[in-house]
């Protein structure tokens, strides 16, 4: 079952990896009809072009796709793709299903797809009036419309053939040899599924007449998508020159259409899309593809410059150089975004407020217990202690590899109450690091010390004792410095940026500017990783870990080896700097993304922290379990080659009350929150905090026995009475 389930994943990145522009490769021809296809008013577009072959000697992603090693894995890839013992899948635990008989050959038909420029479409359309009758849902079906269209040139004939032998698979799917159109059964009530050949293309249509308005469209006589004015604008601003994919999002179509389709119950819904925000997304744009030899994607989100409601993520200060200056100069990787967290926390009352009633007293309870237990208020003294900024980064200087010796910073606006902050926060972790969690409990010791250095306080999170193995073991650290509060991943990197801050060495905010091209507007993300550090060092690392990569494949019936992989050579001299930044401007916010990483990097560093993360999963629960079992097995003898791990020992002194208690689900958290707001404030106090406290550790283990018992004997009781007398 396992193999069978993650297939299904696999197989769609395949897709996207030996796809053009979708991510990774260079795009090659458009179809330059698509846009014409589908009607003005679409809310949703997505097209790609063709998958290109790469330019030999070429600098950037042209290079990489046509380097020797890279074309001789997909060479590997497409020959394990084609060989049918490569897709079998018997064995797995599900072979029914209505597509069952897809799953086999679903790489090849995305390969074969993603090889020539399609689209797919959806719109709404007023539904017919003999279906005024049906539930509202229904009805906002019933207008929907939609299409896929792939121009797949020479491999019509057989990806044709192809699909139509999956559909068979369909139940009441018949298929007509002497017709271009096959109709596909489905559930709703009065729609149609067609597939259909028009030339070199294949046509998949949802919805009355939507066949009809496609080849139309393709005709070009009526007007395209590419005669809307908003979506042809829109598409300047984020155009590249060559273009791999195009992406398009009408929201206020989308809101229009789905109001109307709920008849008198849509009048309700714009209203709470006001209040909320939602309704500021006019439009979504999006663009990518190759300039000037890199990968290069941009998005624009039409908002009205609106930063309410959902929109409040948008409303932190603008990122200046001098939020970088405490960062080393030599940093390979720097994330940084800007959020106004006090705006954050006034919006969201303010939209549970108007809303629900209810909601904004049980956020207002929630915040009472916050304030209680750090004997602060948050208006007042915490948020105004600091600022917008958050940065996360790394430097070499510091020891670190990209992510190895991270730092994360907040600007601190008022040292005092920052520093009063500061010291509530460090005594809660030391509190619940001496908080009893014996279902957590590993044999390890943890407890919070402090070290001065350079006349700085350093708080770090000590542990002792057993490690099990596999673990990756971070040691997390913080610093309040002057200017920032800081935390990193183990002192060595806090102490590293402390002599930093104390040798005025030059900062990174005097290279922040020629690093990343920064568009128009204002800076609300910003993000650096050195691409060669990183390629390099991926590369290197490749051959030990690529097997994980190569066994997920393996998983969905595509059998490669270990000679597949590219090597550094391969892959480093082709790429940039990683970069990616969000800016607000007037009317939205404008995304920018250049030389993301190669798409086989990231599938395989995905795959082994899928494995990794497994294995940490697996190997807890092994401990677990010879802690919980560990006296017994001592009983029996330890077996030859066996390390057993000690057995912590029991504090015979703790109280029971203490042993039995366990960490409450997320409703019994809550439910004295509930309670104290649908009390009148002059009547809490009348609560004892002992019923509220029960309230929200539940019953003990042991009262759950005796309940679970009383319903065992009233069981068997109301048994022996329904058994009738002889």
């Amino acid at each position: 079952m396992q193999a069978q389930a993650s297939s299904g994943l696999w197989e769609l990145l395949i897709w996207i990896v030996t796809g053009s522009g979708l991510l990774g490769l260079p795009p090659g021809e458009r179809d330059a009809g698509l846009l014409k296809a589908v009607p003005p008013q679409t809310v949703v577009y997505f097209e790609w072009a063709a998958r290109g072959d790469g330019i030999a000697g070429a600098t950037g992603v042209d290079g990489f796709a046509a380097d020797s090693e890279i074309r001789q894995f997909f060479e590997l890839l497409n020959a394990s793709l084609t060989k049918p013992e490569g897709l079998n899948h018997e064995g797995s635990d599900d072979e029914t299903g209505p597509l069952h008989h897809l799953r086999p050959v679903f790489p090849q038909l995305a390969k074969l797809i993603s090889a020539h420029p399609g689209c797919f479409f959806a719109g709404f359309e007023p539904p017919p009036p003999n279906n005024a009758n049906l539930p509202a849902w229904l009805r906002m079906l019933a207008g929907v419309h939609g299409g896929f269209i792939l121009s797949s040139g020479e491999d019509t004939d057989k990806l044709w053939q192809s699909l139509n032998q999956s559909l068979a698979s369909i139940p009441e799917f018949k298929f007509n040899e002497n017709s271009l159109t096959q109709s596909i059964p489905i559930s709703i009530p009065g729609y149609t599924l067609v597939i259909h050949r028009e030339g070199p293309r294949i046509i998949f249509a949802l919805g009355d007449g939507t066949l009809a308005r496609i080849r139309e469209g393709l005709s070009g006589r009526p007007p395209g998508l590419d005669t809307n004015a908003t979506f042809r604008q829109s598409l300047e601003r984020v155009n590249v020159p060559r273009i791999g994919t195009i992406g398009w999002v009408d929201g206020k179509g989308i809101v229009t259409s789905v109001i109307a389709a709920l008849g008198p119950v849509g009048f309700l819904v714009r209203p709470i899309l006001a209040m909320t925000g939602a309704d500021a997304v006019d439009h979504i744009v999006h663009a990518s593809g190759v300039e000037n030899g890199e990968m290069i994607q941009r998005t624009f989100i039409a908002t009205g410059g609106r930063t309410d409601g959902v929109m409040v993520l948008a409303a932190g200060s603008p990122i200046q150089a001098q939020h970088l200056a405490h960062i080393p100069a030599d940093a390979d990787m720097v994330l940084a975004a800007s959020v106004s967290l006090s705006r954050i926390f006034q919006e969201s009352r303010r939209l549970l407020e108007s809303v629900q009633p209810l909601s904004v007293r049980v956020f207002d309870e929630a915040v009472k217990q916050l304030e209680s237990e750090l004997e602060l208020k948050i208006i007042e003294d915490v948020l105004p202690a600091f600022g917008d900024v958050v940065v996360a980064f790394n430097s070499p200087s510091a020891g670190g590899m990209i992510a190895t010796s991270l730092v994360v910073s907040l600007e601190v606006r008022d040292g005092r109450k920052a520093a009063i902050v500061f010291d509530r926060l460090m005594k809660l972790v030391e509190q619940s690091l001496s908080a009893e969690h014996p279902e957590m409990d590993y044999g390890e010791s943890v407890s919070l010390r402090r070290q001065s250095f350079l006349n700085q306080s350093i708080f770090y999170v000590n542990t002792s004792g057993a490690i099990y193995p596999g673990r990756i073991a971070i040691t997390p650290t913080f610093c309040l410095s002057e200017k920032h509060l800081l935390f990193a991943v183990h002192p060595q990197a806090m102490k590293a940026q402390l002599r930093h801050l104390q040798s005025k060495r030059p900062g990174f905010d005097q290279l922040a500017g020629r690093k990343v091209a920064i568009p128009a507007g204002e800076t609300l993300s910003y993000a650096y990783l050195n691409g060669p550090r990183a390629s390099t060092l991926v590369g290197s690392i490749l051959p030990y870990v690529g097997h994980v990569f190569l066994n997920r494949l393996d998983e969905g019936g595509i059998s490669m080896d270990s000679f597949s992989l590219p090597s550094t050579a391969a892959i480093s001299p082709y790429f940039g700097d990683s970069t990616a930044v969000v800016m607000r401007q007037k009317d939205g916010l404008l995304i920018e993304a250049r030389n993301a990483p190669p798409v086989l990097v990231g599938m395989t560093l995905l795959s082994l922290y899928r494995d990794w993360s497994a294995t940490e999963f697996e190997l807890l629960d092994v401990f677990r379990r010879q802690k919980g079992n560990g006296a017994q097995q001592a009983q029996l003898g330890r077996a030859e080659n066996v390390v057993i791990p000690a057995v912590a020992e029991k504090k015979d002194n703790a109280p029971a009350k203490e042993k039995e208690k366990a960490n409450p689900p997320l409703e019994r958290k809550l439910a004295p929150l509930i309670l104290k707001a649908l009390v009148p404030d002059g009547m809490q106090q009348l609560i004892p905090e002992s019923a509220l406290r029960k309230l929200e550790e539940g019953p003990s283990p042991a009262a759950i026995q005796r309940r679970e018992e009383a319903r065992r004997l009233r069981e068997e009781r109301r048994q022996r009475r329904s058994i009738p007398p002889r």
